[in-house]
């Protein structure tokens, strides 16, 4: 949606790192006057990178999901499900070059227990910030191994 720097880096970040929940609303807010979005999520079924569970629990939170719970929230049609889950603890994707991240996820998601794909549905993975493409590829293939025929991504930052 937008470049991953100034304000909204600055709100991916603290909500990301400094437990900033205030940051979810703004961000919704920014999603709700992106131009072309609201026709883009026409009854998708909106799917939140998952984190592993241990990082969950240190967080406290999924900022992917925290993002997608705004966003469905703000658009009508959109619907929310929690299709993935993080199997292996992988280590951060920050300090990897491009072919090292996608080494990391490898088979790091599952469909998430009773989980089950619509192959006539369009699934769309949120996340924060699209840098390589990794995670998302990741959990793309997951869905598609699954049955999806039809996957798509949002995140609201990238580059």
């Amino acid at each position: 949606m937008a470049l991953f720097r100034g304000p909204v880096r600055d709100l991916i970040y603290a909500l990301k790192y400094s437990n900033a929940y205030w940051a979810v609303d703004d961000l919704g807010r920014i999603a709700e006057y992106a131009e072309g979005l609201g026709d883009y999520l026409v009854e998708a079924i909106l799917v939140p990178v998952p984190l592993h569970p241990r990082k969950e629990r240190e967080r406290g939170y999924n900022q992917s999901a925290l993002i997608a719970e705004s966003i469905a929230g703000r658009f009508e049609g959109v619907r929310l499900r929690f299709l993935l889950e993080r199997i292996v603890d992988t280590r951060s994707q920050t300090q990897f070059n491009r072919q090292e991240r996608y080494r990391n996820l490898r088979n790091a998601f599952s469909l998430a227990k009773k989980s089950v794909i619509d192959p006539s549905q369009r699934y769309i993975i949120v996340d924060d910030v699209f840098t390589t493409g990794s995670t998302l590829n990741a959990c793309a293939a997951t869905l598609r191994k699954a049955g999806a025929k039809r996957v798509d991504v949002l995140t609201l930052g990238h580059g």
